[in-house]
Parts: C-alpha cells; structure tokens; sequence
C-alpha cells in the first residue's frame, strides 16, 4: 500500500485521532462486516509518507484478492491505496518477517520550493554540501547502538543494523537513501537533520565518532516529517 501522511497522526492506530490504521480496519470492516486489526511492517510517525507499506490480517471470508484490492480503494480515502493483495502463509507477519527496510528522504536546497512540494520536500535555506554529508555518514552505518539518534524511552534496546546511507544530488534536490534491518522512532529523521547540520558547520564529528555542537542542539536539527517516505519493505 502506499499513502500520503500529512492528514494522519501517523500510520499506528491512536484513540481520537485520525491515523492511517485507523482508515484501513474501518474500510476492513465495511467490507467484511466485523472488526480486524491489522500487523503492519513499519510504523512511520505523523506527516510521513510511503510508497510501500506492507499489512496483513487473517482472511475471514472467500474473497478473490483483486476484488479485495479494488473494494478497498472504493472505500479508502483517496490519499490511502492498496497496490497489491496476496494471500500469503499463516507463518508470514509484516512486521517480524521482513528482512530489511529502507526510507528515502527529500531535500530541496534552491531558492524557492515550488508550492506543490511543500509536502513532500524538506526545504533547506542554505546550499547543501552532499561530499562532506556523504563524509559524515559513515557515522551511522554499521551493527551499533543508535539511542543517540532515536526518540525511545531510556533503556530501551536501540542496537539496529544500517547496511548503507546515501546521499545523491539531482540538480536543487538532495536525496538520503538508508537501508536496514529496523529502525528506531525518529532514527531517519534525526541522522538527516544531523548530516545537514554538519553541512551547515553547526555541528562537527570528532575522530572518534563523537558529536560536537558548535551551536544549537540535537532537536534543532530533526529533519521535519514532510520529507520522510518508507520506500521499500523486503521479504
């Protein structure tokens, strides 16, 4: 499925707020009569988006998969489309099955962002330097405990994988590509907002891997959910 997350507080279901969860078990149960509550392989934040997101939920009626697919989008709202059904092992979980995700994030560097980006795109006021981000992402790939980038409760087990993290220019938009085994609340968001402080000269990277503001904080430089899309889940 893919969505577009600027309505939603979310994709994970929350009580008197509108998420994307929340959407597909109430067109779920228009269709099938009663309540189903659905795995789902990653669960973006408030204003994120995804051009693939994957669920699953136990078949409780004979349906043919295309017929679902297509009574799903007539009663979904039209930011929310299911791209493909298939029916699938009861051994198969969205969330515990996948091997790897990866999220792209969109940045714009020019004068003026055209207005029908504004959702999408991350505008920075200032010209991004991509060699020297590209330096300082070597700072997050690799098996490490990334809890000085993720918004978890102290404690928690923020030890993740990231295969890779990279950094392209096309023209006036610079995109951030990172794969990995899981991810952390905020992990993406954060580490691009770190990469275009260090950009900016606001933060530097010791030999150590440490690092050190020159000026502001680590919240100054959270990256805003707008740019943020799940890209891709594997199985």
């Amino acid at each position: 499925m893919a969505y577009d997350g600027t309505n939603y507080s979310g994709f994970q279901i929350q009580p008197d707020v509108k998420t994307v969860q929340g959407e597909i078990e109430k067109a779920l149960k228009r269709i099938f009569k009663t309540d189903l509550r659905i795995n789902f392989a990653g669960r973006t934040d408030a204003g994120v988006h995804a051009f693939e997101q994957v669920i699953d939920f136990p078949v409780i009626a004979d349906i043919e998969t295309y017929s679902l697919k297509k009574a799903l989008n007539s009663v979904l709202p039209e930011d929310i489309r299911i791209k493909s059904v298939k029916i699938v092992d009861n051994s198969f979980h969205s969330r515990y099955s996948a091997k790897f995700r990866e999220y792209v994030y969109f940045a714009f560097d020019g004068e003026y962002l055209p207005p029908f980006l504004c959702r999408y795109v991350w505008h920075v006021k200032f010209k991004l330097d991509v060699d020297a981000m590209r330096l300082a992402s070597r700072l997050f790939v690799g098996y490490k405990d990334f809890s000085f980038v993720a918004n978890e409760p102290e404690g928690k087990n923020c030890t993740r994988e990231v295969y890779f993290l990279r950094i392209k220019r096309y023209r006036e938009f610079v995109v951030f590509h990172i794969r990995a085994g899981g991810f952390l609340r905020g992990m993406v968001r954060n580490i691009v907002g770190l990469l275009v402080g260090y950009s900016a000269n606001a933060l530097q990277i010791d030999k150590s891997g440490n690092i050190i503001f020159s000026r502001g904080n680590l919240k100054s430089f959270k990256a805003p959910a707008c740019g943020l899309f799940l890209r891709r889940v594997a199985y």
